[in-house]
């Protein structure tokens, strides 16, 4: 009798070390999920933030346009460019598609924006044409008009928009700027878009 529960006693501390050694190998299995998970997230945090500083600086350095010429011109049957555009500036209707690799491979396509924290975003611009806004459409509300600097009401009064002392006008120049960056270990990609709005006065003036 004592012979057999000397082996009762092994076959149970064998049973609970089998049981142990699960609980601790999936123990360190969830550690290495989470600390991945962990990592992957503050990736995708650093390559938004890195398409985001390069769409500020996009944005920035589109206040002191004047002039429309680095979009190209369109034929008479708007179905080709009867001048080619700059290298990343698109006419409405000829951005290449977002979501294709080969999209950002192709450097006429896209351009490059300054390093963000050893990251380097890539993007377009796709102009969508003059956009306007009816007078009194919003009654004696002033108006704000995204990139705009200040307020204007709907028959442009109101502060600077852009360079020198233009106002805001009801007309103003669209465009789509579209930014894609990939993480440290290139395994997280950032698309983002925004819509930015350059007075018409701007290109009128130097255009006239």
């Amino acid at each position: 009798m004592m012979y057999r529960q000397k082996g009762i006693a092994l076959l149970m501390s064998l049973i609970i070390l089998l049981v142990l050694s699960l609980l601790a190998t999936s123990s360190m299995q969830n550690s290495v999920m989470q600390e991945r998970m962990s990592n992957s997230s503050r990736e995708g945090l650093i390559t938004l933030e890195a398409a985001e500083a390069a769409l500020r600086e996009i944005e920035d350095s589109l206040e002191s346009l004047d002039s429309l010429e680095n979009f190209g011109e369109l034929n008479e049957d708007e179905d080709d460019y009867s001048s080619d555009p700059e290298d990343g500036w698109h006419w409405a209707g000829f951005a290449p598609p977002v979501l294709d690799d080969a999209t950002w491979e192709d450097d006429e396509l896209v351009l490059k924006a300054d390093p963000v924290d050893g990251l380097e975003p890539k993007y377009f611009i796709e102009y969508l044409g003059r956009v306007s806004v009816l007078p009194g459409a919003v009654g004696d509300r002033s108006l704000r008009n995204l990139n705009f600097e200040g307020t204007g009401d709907t028959y442009g009064g109101g502060g600077a928009a852009g360079p020198g002392d233009s106002e805001i006008s009801v007309q103003a120049e669209s465009m789509r700027i579209v930014v894609m960056a990939i993480g440290p270990s290139e395994q997280s990609r950032k698309i983002i878009e925004s819509y930015y709005f350059i007075s018409a006065n701007n290109i009128e003036s130097s255009e006239g």
